[in-house]
């Protein structure tokens, strides 16, 4: 099985990682932007990503391993994978208030609380990309509780304590 943990930016996904691998010690973990991300990520490239991840966690799971893809993807993208390997995904989607994804990602892109006025972010000012996922989040929440997937709410969470909510998931399916 291949789980994708998605989410907005700032929810985090990167920062369970690690703990993902201590508690999943049998399992692959892996990064969905580990092979870059291009200026102006769209969908197409969003399902591009997703659609060799999820073939990667084919091979993965016929050697018995458990393949885990933490990124941004939204649901319906994995409408557009192959519903050969579609079948073998389950989404787990991180969620938190959009409160705590400004402060996490303002602290992420500012120094002393000041941004870098040329940063950009996926070739977006950082100002303009924050604010994409403040309003994102909670559209990304309404879309994956009305497509019943499981929402995971990370606002009041530390990272390990997120990781093995998601173990508890998994471990339940």
């Amino acid at each position: 099985m291949t789980y994708f943990i998605s989410g907005v930016n700032g929810v985090g996904k990167s920062s369970v990682m690690p703990f993902l691998r201590i508690l999943l010690p049998d399992s692959t973990v892996v990064d969905f932007d580990s092979r870059g991300v291009p200026d102006g990520a769209d969908r197409a490239w969003r399902i591009a990503e997703a659609t060799h991840w999820a073939h990667e966690g084919v091979v993965a799971s016929a050697s018995g391993k458990m393949f885990i893809v933490c990124g941004f993807v939204k649901p319906q993208d994995f409408a557009d994978i192959p519903e050969s390997i579609r079948s073998e995904i389950k989404i787990i989607v991180l969620d938190a208030d959009e409160e705590t994804v400004r402060r996490r990602l303002n602290g992420r892109y500012t120094k002393d609380g000041v941004f870098d006025e040329n940063q950009k972010v996926i070739g977006k000012p950082v100002t303009e990309f924050i604010d994409g996922n403040v309003w994102y989040a909670k559209k990304m929440r309404e879309e994956s509780r009305d497509d019943g997937l499981t929402v995971l709410d990370t606002s009041e969470l530390t990272p390990e304590e997120v990781a093995k909510k998601i173990v508890e998931v998994i471990s339940a399916a």
